[in-house]
């Protein structure tokens, strides 16, 4: 999208408050709008946005509004420039909706089905390769899906059991519906997805050429962005004349702004995944220009994409919250050199950018250890140095007010308790890692137990990240009491049992509640739930936690209202485009490449002119060819795709957990149960990623 005029209102946003997804039912069960993913037509952003008022609040939503008519002009004229932007809906036609990669052998598979039909229906299993039906039976019918205002049943067939590619029907033979092709099987249904996800980070890195032997498509090759980074002033000279440097980073998100709050999360996802897992996507696994050098590719890319973190830290005082040119960047970016000209700036400091710094320089430190001792000194020495200045001044924070540039998202935070917990954690685990002094280790566990958030599990964002401190407790040894790490792993377990009841009650397989709006980045949500349900599978090994995972992936694969799979690449109708200056600037004659994931549904606020408003909360989705005017439901981050990394490698990893053997006689169908009582839901925190100022 072209870049706003200078007099264009500037839409400010945080999520930093949890939105508590129980509040719309009446908007649940509307039915499907025609014209389902197309952009608001001319005078309806004004009305629609300041109908939002009852979400957000009455002042924000009119901000909204003016956002959103400024906006409907420019994506006009950019749909004018981009005929493929108003190509026809790539989605599933068909009703009857599966994962549409597959089914491991040993998991639960649960077919959504859309039938207005009061009375159960009958459905047949095909072998598509002999045509043979293997299994028959009848639905169960759902009725009411919350999120999306369908009406569904649901077809049970996790009896079947023997590898194939299989077909589900529903309907009486003649007049019946069918599915997209699937597999059921023992071996991994997602072989490719964690590497392909973990290219994302490689494929927006700021500071080097980025090559096409690294790349999925050569075509998406490009000289250094920002290499300009390492000499970056600070805006209207709050930290005098100095010059940071913040050189080498992972662009955040379709944007080349980088956030130490927003890539903390990232960092800390991907680091987790290796201090569960250490032996995935070990030295040579990925295609980075690192590999070869006896570290782990996974510790390297992180290494690389955090090397700024430092660098934000001015000679004294808190870090710099973000750093992002004065205006939006072109959409798309098709001249680098272009680019790497626009003014950027460091903007004003905050608490929690400096936590931020202090806990993921921390925990790199703690993992690279055993590879690069003189790097892991230098990162737990600047850990140490942002933990002392966050100290010293705990409670300056970035609003929605804070003077800055336009090009780049707020991340406006007020609270900053959480932060200093998770950061408290990542210290003190490392100082044990590293046996420092006793008093600097007693400090830091001081600060950990005595916080109010000390063993706190709940749902976790970038601006709220007290569960990854607890989580990280769980996954690195240290002298914490055995009962207290007991407790820990008690309020984990009970969390993912409220999230699998959640998930059994939806029409949808998505462990989020449908009971209200879907959060900005809806996606997020549930592949941080995702490794939540990893995390307490791998604690206990509890079956329904595993299998909870998979069926969350079998949303995200397909069996969702929007008819498609939200990961690029991924199922026979798979997301085509997101909100990508770089990868847009190929399309389509260029596919995006695998392995991305889409933000998702959001109903929360809209201000693009993209996402469809007034749709029930699980339709409130762009559709195909909208990327540049999409950013509220079609935008691709860092935070976003670090938990698919961890979810799709945990997948790979426990494949033999599910990889049951078919037995002769197993019965055709398995009912669903339902839940014995009402289920409450979960609420689901801000997602991972702040709202977008319209641009």
């Amino acid at each position: 999208m072209p870049s706003p005029s200078p007099s264009r209102p500037r839409l400010r946003v945080a999520l930093a408050a949890p939105v508590v997804l129980g509040a719309l039912a009446v908007a649940a069960a509307l039915p499907p709008a025609p014209g389902e993913g197309r952009a608001a037509a001319p005078g309806q952003g004004e009305a629609l946005a300041k109908g939002n008022a009852h979400v957000q609040g009455s002042a924000l939503a009119q901000r909204a509004a003016h956002a959103k008519g400024a906006a409907l002009a420019q994506g006009s004229a950019l749909a004018q420039r981009n005929p493929h932007a108003k190509r026809s809906a790539l989605v599933d036609p068909s009703p009857v909706r599966v994962n549409q990669i597959g089914y491991l052998s040993g998991a639960d598979k649960i077919a959504t089905v859309v039938s207005e039909h009061t009375s159960p229906l009958a459905w047949r299993l095909v072998d598509t390769t002999s045509s043979k039906v293997v299994a028959t039976g009848t639905s169960r019918i759902h009725g009411a899906d919350r999120a999306s205002g369908d009406h569904v049943h649901r077809v049970d067939f996790s009896a079947v059991t023997a590898p194939g590619t299989y077909r589900l029907t529903v309907g009486d033979p003649g007049g019946d519906v069918g599915s997209v092709p699937f597999a059921i099987g023992g071996n991994p249904l997602y072989p490719h997805l964690a590497r392909e996800a973990m290219q994302y980070f490689y494929f927006h890195r700021l500071g080097t050429p980025v090559s096409a032997r690294y790349l999925q498509s050569p075509a998406h090759a490009h000289d250094a962005l920002h290499p300009g980074d390492s000499s970056v002033p600070c805006y209207q000279d709050w930290c005098g004349k100095e010059r940071l440097d913040v050189a080498q980073s992972w662009a955040d998100a379709g944007d080349f702004g980088i956030y130490p709050v927003n890539h903390a999360i990232a960092a800390w996802t991907l680091m987790n995944l290796y201090e569960r897992r250490p032996a995935a996507h070990g030295d040579s696994t990925l295609l980075i220009p690192e590999r070869g050098n006896g570290r782990p590719d996974l510790l390297d890319e992180v290494e690389y994409g955090s090397r700024f973190l430092s660098g934000m830290l001015p000679a004294s005082g808190l870090a710099s919250h973000k750093v992002h040119n004065h205006r939006w960047s072109a959409f798309p970016v098709e001249d680098v050199a272009a680019e790497n000209t626009l003014p950027r700036s460091a903007m004003g400091p905050s608490t929690n950018a400096t936590y931020a710094v202090a806990r993921t320089n921390a925990q790199l430190a703690r993992v690279l250890g055993a590879f690069d001792a003189d790097r892991a000194d230098l990162l737990w020495a600047s850990a140490q140095e942002a933990w002392k200045r966050a100290e010293a001044a705990p409670d300056v924070d970035y609003t929605d007010t804070t003077p800055d540039a336009e090009g780049g998202g707020d991340y406006a935070d007020t609270g900053n308790d959480d932060d200093r917990y998770a950061a408290a954690a990542e210290l003190f685990l490392t100082a044990q890692r590293r046996a420092e002094g006793a008093e600097t280790g007693e400090n830091y566990r001081t600060a950990v137990i005595r916080s109010p958030h000390y063993g706190h599990v709940a749902d976790f964002s970038w601006a709220d990240v007290a569960t990854l401190g607890t989580l990280s407790l769980l996954a690195v040894d240290s002298d914490l009491p055995a009962a207290d790490l007991a407790a820990m792993r008690g309020r984990l377990k009970t969390f993912c049992d409220e999230v699998i009841a959640v998930q059994d009650g939806e029409g949808y397989p998505a462990p989020i509640p449908g009971s209200g709006p879907y959060p900005w980045g809806s996606n997020s949500s549930v592949v941080n739930r995702m490794l939540l349900l990893g995390t307490d599978y791998d604690l206990t090994a509890d079956p329904r936690a595993l299998k909870a995972m998979h069926r969350s992936m079998d949303y995200l694969m397909g069996a969702n209202a929007m008819r498609l799979s939200y990961v690029t690449g991924y199922g026979a109708y798979h997301e085509t485009d997101l909100h990508d200056r770089l990868a847009w600037g190929r399309y389509p004659a260029t596919p995006y490449p695998r392995g991305w994931l889409s933000g998702g549904p959001n109903s929360t606020l809209i201000n693009d002119t993209a996402t469809p408003t007034g749709r029930p909360a699980a339709k409130s989705y762009a559709g195909p060819g909208t990327a540049p005017a999409a950013w509220g439901s079609k935008e691709n981050t860092v935070n976003w795709n670090a938990p698919l990394v961890w979810a799709a490698t945990y997948l790979e990893l426990t494949t033999p957990d599910l990889a049951a053997v078919a037995r002769p006689g197993d019965p055709a169908a398995v009912r669903v149960s339902r839940a014995t009582g009402p289920v409450t839901p979960v609420p689901v925190t801000a997602a991972g990623r702040t709202l977008r100022p319209a641009r």
